[in-house]
């Protein structure tokens, strides 16, 4: 089967991109697949996600973005627009070319041009990779939640009715913004790493990952810590990504006196090792597609306490078994349950058993055949 994957990019850190790779490198490993990755912006950044030689990589040398010049939502729309029609064009070559059976769309600035395409032969599929109406219902200024409902009318009203297939992340996603939808279907990420060596759960740390940004609410975990900290004053949380709000998040750090228990460690491309190296893992995000790093943290050997943002950790945690879940910015009860785990050594340990056994549902060879049968269903119609 010869199966194409359509994103921005692979050479910068992000989700998106780290299972994007994981996927084609395990689809690519099975027998009769050829596995293709076209990218638009593939300059930037390091090789941050090592792609399989058994990949065949396209760079169609687009580039929409350029990371060293800011520019405004304006130029944004403009520049967009201009380089959508040779990238549209180039696509279309490309793709004809391959003769794929199918073409997935990934990133965001090919997903309209795939159901515009006249006489394609392909079928074509489109992830999801956040909760469905995000932009909308989570936009944090007036002008950005105008634009999220303009672009979730025409994208959900129109386009997105012409894919064969969308794929969501969780059942909590499709059964609570699909309903009505009969070509959705669900198939979770992978694990992007197996763990042979959990950890040990002794390090007086607690552990939490993501990008510095407004939707992972880091400010609500550092004020919840703060709570833990007076506590248990020799723990502390290790908070491992960057963003735009990384100077923010430190004064607020510096301001509630927690510098010897709260530090931003930056970006590591070693997450295995940072997360072994914890005993608790914390999520505090406001809304998510999946919540990939709560699994990862679990084949860790970490329990995980999330507050039940939409969506993922409702379908990854079996709250009190495998970990806590906790009502969106009750940081009381984040806290509470934090110390629970610091102060049950027992209840710690037989909790990160049970999420080391959950982790293994989402172990990339078990995922990739949850696709290769979707994939051969969408064919056979």
């Amino acid at each position: 089967m010869k199966i194409v994957y359509c994103v921005n990019s692979i050479r910068y850190l992000g989700g998106i991109q780290r299972v994007t790779v994981v996927k084609a490198n395990a689809l690519a490993e099975l027998p009769g697949n050829e596995v293709y990755v076209v990218v638009t912006d593939n300059k930037a950044g390091p090789e941050i996600h090592k792609l399989s030689p058994k990949v065949h990589l396209i760079d169609l040398d687009i580039n929409y973005y350029n990371r060293n010049q800011e520019r405004s939502m304006l130029t944004n729309l403009i520049v967009g627009m201009a380089k959508g029609i040779p990238h549209k064009k180039a696509l279309t070559k490309v793709l004809r070319q391959i003769n794929p059976d199918v073409v997935i769309s990934v990133g965001m600035s090919e997903k309209f041009m795939l159901t515009s395409m006249r006489n394609r032969t392909w079928k074509i599929i489109r992830e999801f990779h956040s909760e469905k109406n995000y932009r909308s219902k989570h936009a944090y200024s007036m002008f950005k939640k105008i634009q999220g409902k303009l672009s979730d009318f025409y994208e959900f009203h129109y386009a997105d009715k012409k894919y064969d297939r969308i794929v969501v992340l969780t059942d909590e996603d499709k059964e609570t913004n699909w309903q009505g939808w009969d070509n959705v279907s669900v198939v979770p990420n992978p694990v992007s790493f197996k763990c042979d060596a959990p950890s040990t759960l002794t390090e007086k740390s607690v552990i939490s990952m993501g990008r510095l940004e407004h939707v992972k609410n880091f400010s609500s975990l550092i004020s919840a810590f703060k709570i833990v900290a007076k506590k248990h004053q020799d723990w502390i949380l290790k908070i491992f990504g960057d963003g735009s709000l990384r100077e923010s998040l430190q004064n607020q750090i510096n301001e509630s006196g927690l510098q010897n228990n709260v530090f931003l460690m930056g970006f590591s491309d070693d997450m295995e090792s940072a997360l072994r190296q914890s005993s608790i893992f914390a999520f505090s995000s406001l809304v998510e597609g999946f919540a990939l790093v709560i699994v990862e943290a679990m084949e860790c050997g970490l329990p995980a306490v999330s507050y039940q943002c939409p969506c993922g950790p409702k379908d990854i945690i079996t709250n009190g078994k495998d970990g806590f879940l906790v009502p969106v910015n009750d940081e009381q009860m984040l806290a509470e349950r934090i110390c629970s785990l610091i102060e049950n050594e027992d209840l710690r340990r037989q909790m990160a058993s049970d999420a080391r056994l959950r982790a293994q549902y989402y172990h990339v060879e078990s995922i990739a055949q949850r696709w290769m049968k979707l994939f051969e269903e969408v064919m056979s119609k």
